[in-house]
């Protein structure tokens, strides 16, 4: 799938080259998505227009719209991020899947217990407004909480490959931890002398 400044995202048959469906509904840039692991496989995205939008990719309407900050939101996040990309491959328990179902379904099986183990999908957005919120989208349009601290833009969110932790960039030149579950502010982390634009966590 893929954000533009024309207010749409469009999925994609990269093998025909062509669109499989437009997502519009957002009044300014589209600045990121994302894709849920979630059985409806619904996609996330962020907009300028300062809302977050949940989508069904394969109806095309939105299933849910995510208000509450004031200026346009950057980056999202989810703590399912790390075993979506991973897959079925555990780094602790390394095997090999044959045929392709068994991979399919190890991957689903991994998936699955890594989202009871964090307590759900949760989503983090983060904005020019210095803040950022803590969702459970699957659950409740109200945020789990709004999380504040930064004194500018934030720029980049991301979750710790085990969802314990979240680290967030921004323009104040600091990045700072949060826990995952609750979003709690936890530390400050100073160094730079210009604004931070990433945070990426090891895999360990």
């Amino acid at each position: 799938a893929s954000a533009s400044k024309d207010c749409t995202i469009r999925v994609w048959d990269i093998v025909l080259g062509t669109t499989l469906i437009c997502l519009s509904g957002h009044s300014a840039a589209v600045t990121q998505i994302r894709w849920s692991g979630e059985s409806e496989g619904l996609v996330y995205s962020a907009s300028r227009d300062r809302s977050v939008k949940v989508w069904n990719p394969d109806n095309g309407k939105m299933t849910k719209e995510l208000k509450g900050h004031a200026h346009w939101v950057n980056t999202l996040a989810l703590n399912t991020e790390h075993v979506l990309r991973s897959g079925p491959f555990d780094p602790q328990n390394p095997q090999s899947f044959s045929p392709f179902d068994a991979m399919r379904s190890a991957a689903q099986s991994r998936y699955d217990e890594g989202v009871k183990a964090c307590g759900g999908e949760r989503l983090l957005s983060g904005s020019d407004d210095f803040t950022m919120f803590l969702w459970q989208p699957g659950e409740s349009r109200k945020p789990i909480c709004r999380m504040t601290g930064h004194q500018k833009v934030v720029n980049h969110v991301s979750f710790s490959p085990d969802g314990r932790f979240i680290a967030s960039a921004s323009f104040d030149k600091s990045i700072r931890l949060w826990d995952g579950k609750t979003g709690k502010f936890i530390a400050t982390l100073r160094g730079h002398v210009g604004d931070v634009y990433q945070v990426c966590w090891s895999a360990d």
